[in-house]
């Protein structure tokens, strides 16, 4: 009854030695991934790890603190000269 007892928990899909790998490859490319299918499309052409998208976005955006490095996409009406007028005057 004094036993402190540990709730059982799930087993990762991703094991750690592809989390690492991932965090590398983030660290050294500049450019990033541009979708987080794109991180799952790594981890299985490069590692052979299948996972499900919610898996490698909760592994991506939580735990190794990374987003996506793509730009949202602009409205096609705004004026470029405009814009670049308001981020030198701003």
């Amino acid at each position: 009854m004094l036993e402190t007892k540990k709730p059982p928990g799930g087993v990762r899909v991703i094991p750690q030695w592809a989390e690492d790998a991932l965090a590398k490859r983030l660290e050294e490319c500049q450019e990033g991934f541009t979708s987080y299918g794109a991180v799952q499309a790594w981890l299985s052409n490069t590692l052979g790890v299948e996972a499900e998208y919610h898996a490698v976005y909760q592994m991506t955006r939580y735990r190794l603190k990374a987003k996506r490095k793509v730009a949202r996409p602009q409205n096609r009406k705004h004026k470029g000269e405009q814009r670049c007028a308001f981020k030198k005057t701003s």
